[in-house]
C-alpha cells in the first residue's frame, strides 16, 4: 500500500511517499480501508519529533481518518466488515489502510460526509470537549476565540454557535477575520494591543465567559483580561511558540479558572465520553452547522506542502487528503 513516511525528524519537507506492507490488526482493532485523513498542526509536530507523544521512524503521520472496515482483530464487537467509520489513531492516518483501537472508531451516520469529517475529526472533538466539559458553555455566554481560520478555531467558533454562544473570533489578518465570519462568528478582530477594548465593544461593553486558545503566546496575557466573573480559559495549544504564564491574583479575584484541555485524555480514559462527542461533532456535520472550508488533496505527495504551509500559518481552514 502507499503511505506517506517520515524516515527523519527534518519537517514536512522530508515526508515522503512510499509502498509499505499493508497492517494487520491487533486484538482489540479494526483495519480501515481509508477513504480520506485529515491534516493538523500535530502532523507538524510529529515530522520533527516535537510531538507530545513519541514516533520511531520510519512511521506515517495522520491521526484522524475515515474509511471502512477491511478486517476485525479478535476481541472486536460492536463492528463489521464494511462499516463506514470514522476513527483517531496514533500515528499511520496518511496511508490506505491504517488500523485503530476499535475504542476509538465511531459509525458513520450515511448522511455524514466523510471529507468533511475527515478534516475535522480531531479539531471538532477537541472544540466540542473543551467548550462542554471543560468550558461548561451555556447558551447566551460569549466565547472569544484565538487562531480562529484554524482547525480548532473554526470548529470552535461554529460549535459554540451550535451550542448557542455569541463568539468573537481573534486572528491575525483580514483574509482569515473574513473566513472566521463565514463560518459564522459574530464579530472578527485582528490582533493588536487594543484587543481588549475592542472585544468589549463588540460584546455590548461586557467581558466574555470563555476564552478557547489554541495559539497562546502574545495573544493570552490579553485574552486573560477579557475573561468577566467567573470566566474560564481553555488552554488548547501553544501554535503562537510562547506558554503563557496566569497571575493566580487574576483568576482570583473574579473567580476565573483556567483549564488545559488535550484530546488524549478522553481517549486513554473516557472514551465513553468521548464517543458523546462525537454523536455531537457527527449530528453538527449532519445539520450543516459544523462545515468548515476543507482543502481537499487528491494525492498523499500533496499532503508536505500542506503541512508547510499550517507550519507557516498560511493555511484557512482544513486540509484533507483523499486515499480511495
Amino acid at each position: 500500500m502507499r503511505a506517506l513516511i517520515c524516515s527523519e525528524f527534518d519537517g514536512p519537507s522530508s515526508l515522503r511517499v512510499a509502498e509499505v506492507d499493508r497492517p494487520e490488526p491487533a486484538a482489540g482493532e479494526v483495519l480501515i480501508q481509508a477513504i480520506a485523513a485529515g491534516i493538523s498542526f500535530v502532523d507538524v509536530l510529529m515530522s520533527r519529533n516535537k510531538h507530545q507523544n513519541k514516533h520511531e521512524p520510519p512511521f506515517s503521520t495522520g491521526m484522524e481518518v475515515v474509511g471502512t472496515i477491511a478486517a476485525l482483530g479478535p476481541e472486536v464487537s460492536g463492528f463489521s466488515v464494511g462499516d463506514t467509520v470514522a476513527a483517531l489513531v496514533y500515528e499511520g492516518g496518511h496511508a490506505e489502510y491504517v488500523c485503530a483501537k476499535a475504542f476509538e472508531v465511531f459509525a458513520l451516520p450515511e448522511d455524514c460526509d466523510p471529507v468533511q469529517t475527515a478534516a475535522v475529526l480531531s479539531v471538532a472533538l477537541t472544540s466540542e470537549l473543551a467548550l462542554v466539559e471543560k468550558g461548561q458553555i451555556q447558551p447566551g455566554e460569549t466565547v472569544l476565540i484565538s487562531g480562529a481560520a484554524g482547525g480548532v478555531g473554526l470548529t470552535g467558533v461554529q460549535l459554540a454557535k451550535f451550542h448557542g454562544a455569541r463568539v468573537i473570533a481573534a486572528v491575525s489578518d483580514a483574509a482569515k477575520a473574513e473566513a472566521a465570519k463565514a463560518a459564522g462568528a459574530d464579530a472578527a478582530l485582528i490582533y493588536g494591543p487594543d484587543l481588549r477594548d475592542r472585544v468589549k465593544e463588540a460584546n455590548e461593553e461586557r467581558d466574555v465567559d470563555i476564552v478557547l486558545d489554541p495559539v497562546g503566546g502574545d495573544f493570552a496575557e490579553t485574552a486573560a483580561h477579557c475573561l468577566d466573573w467567573d470566566g474560564r480559559y481553555l488552554i488548547i495549544g501553544f501554535a503562537g511558540g510562547g506558554i503563557p504564564n496566569f497571575a493566580a491574583n487574576r483568576l482570583l479575584v473574579k473567580n476565573r479558572s483556567a483549564h488545559g484541555m488535550v484530546l488524549g485524555y478522553y481517549r486513554w480514559h473516557k472514551p465513553a465520553r468521548l464517543a458523546i462527542a462525537a454523536k455531537v461533532v457527527f449530528e453538527a456535520i449532519q445539520k450543516g452547522a459544523l462545515k468548515v472550508p476543507t482543502q481537499p488533496l487528491e494525492d498523499l505527495a500533496a499532503v508536505p506542502d500542506a503541512l508547510s504551509r499550517i507550519e507557516n500559518r498560511t493555511m484557512i481552514g482544513k486540509a484533507v487528503v483523499k486515499l480511495n
